[in-house]
Protein backbone atom coordinates (compact mmCIF):
# COMPACT_ATOMS: atom_id res chain seq x y z
CA UNK A 1 0.00 0.00 0.00
CA UNK A 2 1.47 3.30 -0.64
CA UNK A 3 0.90 6.47 1.91
CA UNK A 4 -2.14 7.78 0.83
CA UNK A 5 -3.52 4.59 0.78
CA UNK A 6 -2.75 4.06 4.39
CA UNK A 7 -4.02 7.10 5.53
CA UNK A 8 -6.90 6.87 3.97
CA UNK A 9 -8.07 3.09 5.35
CA UNK A 10 -7.17 4.03 8.73
CA UNK A 11 -9.33 7.42 8.95
CA UNK A 12 -12.12 5.42 7.48
CA UNK A 13 -11.91 3.30 10.04
CA UNK A 14 -11.20 5.88 12.67
CA UNK A 15 -14.51 6.83 14.73
CA UNK A 16 -13.66 10.49 14.55
CA UNK A 17 -17.16 11.69 15.34
CA UNK A 18 -16.32 9.94 18.47
CA UNK A 19 -13.43 12.01 18.81
CA UNK A 20 -15.21 15.12 18.44
CA UNK A 21 -17.65 14.52 20.86
CA UNK A 22 -15.18 13.40 23.76
CA UNK A 23 -13.10 16.87 22.65
CA UNK A 24 -16.15 18.81 22.83
CA UNK A 25 -17.47 17.28 26.34
CA UNK A 26 -13.77 18.60 27.41
CA UNK A 27 -14.35 22.34 25.60
CA UNK A 28 -11.48 21.84 23.24
CA UNK A 29 -12.46 23.39 20.00
CA UNK A 30 -11.01 21.04 17.07
CA UNK A 31 -11.94 21.20 13.65
CA UNK A 32 -12.55 17.96 12.01
CA UNK A 33 -10.28 18.79 8.87
CA UNK A 34 -7.67 19.60 11.89
CA UNK A 35 -7.87 16.07 13.04
CA UNK A 36 -7.70 14.57 9.85
CA UNK A 37 -4.11 16.65 9.00
CA UNK A 38 -2.73 15.93 12.09
CA UNK A 39 -3.69 11.95 11.59
CA UNK A 40 -2.45 12.20 7.85
CA UNK A 41 0.64 13.99 9.19
CA UNK A 42 1.44 11.02 11.88
CA UNK A 43 1.12 8.34 9.35
CA UNK A 44 3.76 9.85 6.70
CA UNK A 45 6.08 10.29 9.64
CA UNK A 46 5.47 6.59 10.18
CA UNK A 47 5.41 5.38 6.60
CA UNK A 48 8.73 7.48 5.90
CA UNK A 49 10.41 5.94 8.95
CA UNK A 50 13.52 4.06 7.51
CA UNK A 51 13.24 1.82 11.23
CA UNK A 52 13.02 -1.28 10.56
CA UNK A 53 11.63 -2.15 13.73
CA UNK A 54 8.13 -1.05 16.20
CA UNK A 55 8.17 2.55 16.12
CA UNK A 56 5.85 5.18 17.77
CA UNK A 57 4.69 8.78 17.15
CA UNK A 58 2.18 10.97 18.87
CA UNK A 59 0.62 14.22 18.13
CA UNK A 60 -2.29 15.95 20.21
CA UNK A 61 -3.88 13.37 21.41
CA UNK A 62 -3.08 10.97 18.57
CA UNK A 63 -0.65 8.31 18.49
CA UNK A 64 0.77 5.89 15.57
CA UNK A 65 2.28 2.99 16.08
CA UNK A 66 3.91 1.18 13.25
CA UNK A 67 5.15 -3.10 13.76
CA UNK A 68 6.58 -5.56 11.41
CA UNK A 69 5.63 -8.90 11.57
CA UNK A 70 8.15 -11.97 10.65
CA UNK A 71 9.34 -9.16 7.91
CA UNK A 72 6.49 -9.60 5.90
CA UNK A 73 3.74 -7.53 7.23
CA UNK A 74 3.21 -4.15 8.58
CA UNK A 75 0.86 -2.91 11.10
CA UNK A 76 -0.38 0.63 11.75
CA UNK A 77 -2.28 1.48 14.52
CA UNK A 78 -3.59 4.95 15.50
CA UNK A 79 -5.27 5.53 19.15
CA UNK A 80 -6.97 8.77 20.53
CA UNK A 81 -5.65 9.48 24.10
CA UNK A 82 -6.39 11.09 27.05
CA UNK A 83 -4.64 11.22 30.06
CA UNK A 84 -5.09 11.37 33.50
CA UNK A 85 -1.69 11.47 35.56
CA UNK A 86 -0.73 11.92 38.93
CA UNK A 87 2.74 12.28 40.49
CA UNK A 88 4.84 11.89 43.14
CA UNK A 89 8.68 12.48 44.48
CA UNK A 90 9.51 12.21 48.09
CA UNK A 91 13.44 11.89 49.13
CA UNK A 92 14.61 8.67 50.39
CA UNK A 93 15.61 7.97 53.94
CA UNK A 94 18.74 6.61 52.60
CA UNK A 95 20.54 7.39 49.20
CA UNK A 96 21.64 4.55 46.82
CA UNK A 97 25.12 3.82 46.98
CA UNK A 98 26.50 3.85 43.48
CA UNK A 99 30.03 2.90 42.40
CA UNK A 100 31.03 5.20 39.53
CA UNK A 101 33.33 2.85 37.71
CA UNK A 102 35.98 5.74 35.25
CA UNK A 103 37.95 4.09 32.58
CA UNK A 104 41.16 4.50 34.83
CA UNK A 105 39.71 1.96 37.51
CA UNK A 106 38.76 0.18 34.45
CA UNK A 107 42.37 -0.23 33.49
CA UNK A 108 44.01 -0.60 36.96
CA UNK A 109 41.11 -3.47 37.55
CA UNK A 110 42.61 -5.11 34.40
CA UNK A 111 45.54 -5.01 34.57
CA UNK A 112 45.37 -6.83 37.77
CA UNK A 113 43.32 -9.36 36.22
CA UNK A 114 46.30 -10.10 34.16
CA UNK A 115 49.13 -10.11 36.83
CA UNK A 116 46.74 -12.54 38.36
CA UNK A 117 46.91 -14.70 35.34
CA UNK A 118 50.48 -14.43 34.89
CA UNK A 119 51.35 -15.22 37.96
CA UNK A 120 49.03 -18.33 38.33
CA UNK A 121 50.94 -19.42 35.22
CA UNK A 122 53.73 -18.59 36.43
CA UNK A 123 53.12 -20.98 39.72
CA UNK A 124 52.13 -23.70 37.72
CA UNK A 125 55.60 -23.77 36.08
CA UNK A 126 57.18 -23.12 39.28
CA UNK A 127 55.56 -23.21 42.57
CA UNK A 128 57.31 -21.00 44.79
CA UNK A 129 56.32 -18.99 47.50
CA UNK A 130 56.75 -15.84 45.62
CA UNK A 131 54.06 -16.40 43.03
CA UNK A 132 51.70 -18.02 45.52
CA UNK A 133 51.91 -14.91 47.72
CA UNK A 134 51.46 -12.61 44.75
CA UNK A 135 48.35 -14.50 43.93
CA UNK A 136 46.86 -14.55 47.33
CA UNK A 137 47.63 -10.46 47.45
CA UNK A 138 46.16 -9.81 44.00
CA UNK A 139 43.08 -11.48 44.63
CA UNK A 140 42.61 -9.96 48.23
CA UNK A 141 43.06 -6.69 45.95
CA UNK A 142 40.38 -7.53 43.75
CA UNK A 143 37.87 -8.45 46.63
CA UNK A 144 38.66 -5.13 48.00
CA UNK A 145 37.58 -3.14 44.48
CA UNK A 146 34.86 -6.12 43.12
CA UNK A 147 32.54 -4.27 41.39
Amino acid sequence: MNLEEIQNKLISDFDLKRVMEILDKLNEDYVEDDLINNIKGLVKMAYLSREMEDITYSSGHFIINRSYFEGEEVEYSLSFLLEVNANLSYPLEKAFETKNINEKELQIKRKLEELLIFNKNAYKEDANYTNEANIQRIERILEIIAW
